[in-house]
């Protein structure tokens, strides 16, 4: 049987266009024109400081500096800190809550509704409310580190102890990202590979390492590729708690770049930069697409 496509007339081209011209003019102007916009903008100098300028072709200057700037080289350090232990941690602790809520137990719906509360919280609530958590004076984390004899500590006042203070928030926040796509992959392994691996004598440890793990590497893959692309450009948490402090020990590309353009309207600088980091995000994804796509990987 042979089943052919069904062509549109004319006239149900035309409505089609007509009922997708909306959108397509809404992402135009939301989306696609200002990117170009500031693909532009960071070929040239332009600050907003100086009333009535315009902007000066400068070519690849606005990028060679980014790179002999120690405060971006520090911000790239900082983002990349602040996403490979926010990944790492949320991959492991992630990966255990998805094997416990992917157990038909009793505990497992009210484990699942506790994880979606923090997704239900705004970043910027969130930092807010850890910001005063963290509070050396009358911060609840002091007070109950009081009880047991620990002194207090200024969580987010010392350059040592603040950009783990926030890693911490970050890991306490997106956590169920991690935890909702593995348990997802791991409930859609068909129940037949675990009984074969039991008729063979695998344990429970060699069905996780022999049949789980492997069956996830996409699920796996897709979750790092989010995860590390939301940590490299994070901004409202780190905004809330310490607005790069203190210091510069919290200062991340996005904090960075933020100053660079709307504190300091150093317009040009900002656009450069930014478009280093999609770059950046780019060769990561690429990168993380290239592992999916890879033979072996299915």
């Amino acid at each position: 049987m042979v089943i052919k496509k069904s062509k549109l007339s004319f006239e149900e081209k035309k409505w089609s266009i007509f009922f997708l011209l909306p959108a397509f003019i809404f992402i135009s102007f939301s989306y696609i024109y200002p990117m170009l916009y500031s693909l532009v903008l960071s070929f040239n100098s332009y600050t907003m400081l100086i009333p009535n300028s315009n902007p000066v072709f400068v070519g690849l200057k606005n990028y060679l500096d980014a790179f002999k700037s120690m405060d971006f080289l520090n911000s790239i350090k900082i983002s990349f800190i602040f996403s490979f232990f926010s990944v790492i941690f949320e991959f492991i602790m992630g990966l255990f809550l998805a094997l416990l809520i992917s157990i038909k137990i009793k505990i497992t719906a009210l484990l699942r509704l506790s994880l979606l509360i923090p997704l239900m919280i705004t970043p910027v609530v969130v930092g807010i409310l850890w910001r005063n958590m963290y509070n050396s004076s009358y911060g609840v984390i002091n007070y109950f580190i009081g009880l047991i004899g620990i002194p207090k500590q200024l969580w987010l006042g010392t350059i040592s102890q603040a950009l783990p203070a926030v890693i911490n928030v970050e890991i306490w926040q997106q956590l169920p990202v991690f935890t909702f796509i593995l348990a997802a992959g791991i409930l859609s392994i068909p129940n037949e590979l675990y009984e074969a691996g039991r008729v063979d004598g695998c344990s429970r440890a060699g069905l996780f390492w022999n049949v789980t793990l492997p069956l996830l590497k996409p699920a796996i893959t897709v979750a790092l590729l989010l995860r590390v692309i939301d940590t490299v450009r994070v901004f409202d948490i780190v905004y809330t708690m310490t607005q790069g402090g203190p210091g510069s020990a919290t200062k991340v590309l996005s904090l960075h770049i933020y100053e660079k353009g709307l504190k300091f309207f150093n317009i040009g600088v900002a656009s450069a930069q930014s478009w280093i980091i999609v770059l950046l995000l780019l060769i990561i994804a690429i990168q993380f697409l290239r592992i999916i796509l890879r033979k072996g990987v299915y």
